[in-house]
């Protein structure tokens, strides 16, 4: 999964853009701070990383892809789910 459908997926949990660099972009909760790599394909260690800052457990984000928009030229990995945080 690419750095854009994560903030596009954290974007439909309530998060909102606040800051965008060439390398990142930070998205914002209440009082949680996600900082999401802009770049073509997240690690599955980024992702769990990410979703333990977002405070969103992986079936949750699963949902969230689901209704968040997609790129069809850019595939989507998924992570088995024994690495999903529990």
């Amino acid at each position: 999964m690419s750095g854009v459908e994560c903030v596009d997926a954290l974007t439909s949990a309530g998060f909102s853009l606040t800051a965008r660099t060439g390398a990142d972009v930070t998205l914002t909760k209440g009082l949680r701070v996600v900082v999401v790599p802009d770049v073509p394909m997240l690690t599955p260690d980024e992702l769990m990383a990410i979703l333990r800052s977002a405070g969103v457990p992986y079936s949750e984000f699963l949902d969230l892809l689901s209704e968040a928009p997609t790129d069809p030229a850019i595939s989507r990995t998924r992570l088995s789910p024994s690495v999903a945080p529990r």
